[in-house]
């Protein structure tokens, strides 16, 4: 009867660690990713190609053009102006590689720390925030972080909106 006791525990430790080690092998959280997708491997779109005009002039119900490209460490920016109102604000949508729970966190921490409301969003890839930052047109932010990729999108659209067009992005990821 002592061999079954002393190999029980053994047994646990071994099944504990093995546990721990996929959870950081996979970039943490508790999602694992398909093999060679952007959210398994860390790389980010290099393109706008994943934010064709008609998904995003669909999903958020604005008259836009674009997109127009910009590049950005790790990623890269896609903006969509407007058709009517001139001086409106761009929706953008960023994508970023490599990114960690820490990175992730940084531009939350701003909005924060500029006293804009930031509520964390359950369900949504490995970690969610919305915010709003208040101004002559306010900005809706709402940010994935999706394995080792993110997606930012800030848009004046309603949030229903950018939830459908960021449903559809994170599909492709």
């Amino acid at each position: 009867m002592p061999t079954p006791i002393r190999v029980a525990p053994v047994a646990l430790v071994v099944a504990v660690s093995l546990a721990a080690f996929s959870l950081v092998a996979c970039g943490g959280g508790h999602h694992s990713y398909k093999a060679g997708t952007p959210a398994a491997t860390g790389v980010s779109p290099s393109d706008c190609s994943l934010v064709p005009l008609d998904l995003v002039t669909t999903t958020l119900k604005l008259s836009l053009t674009g997109p127009s490209p910009g590049s950005r460490p790790g990623g890269v920016t896609c903006a969509f102006q407007h058709t009517k109102g001139g001086g409106s604000a761009p929706e953008v949508v960023q994508f970023g590689g490599n990114v960690t729970d820490e990175s992730f966190h940084i531009v939350r921490n701003g909005l924060k720390s500029a006293n804009n409301p930031v509520k964390t969003i359950h369900g949504w890839g490995d970690d969610a925030y919305a915010a709003t930052v208040f101004s002559v047109v306010n900005i809706n932010n709402f940010a994935v972080r999706k394995g080792k990729v993110s997606v930012a999108i800030q848009s004046t659209a309603d949030y229903p909106q950018i939830r459908n067009l960021m449903k559809a992005v994170l599909a492709k990821l």
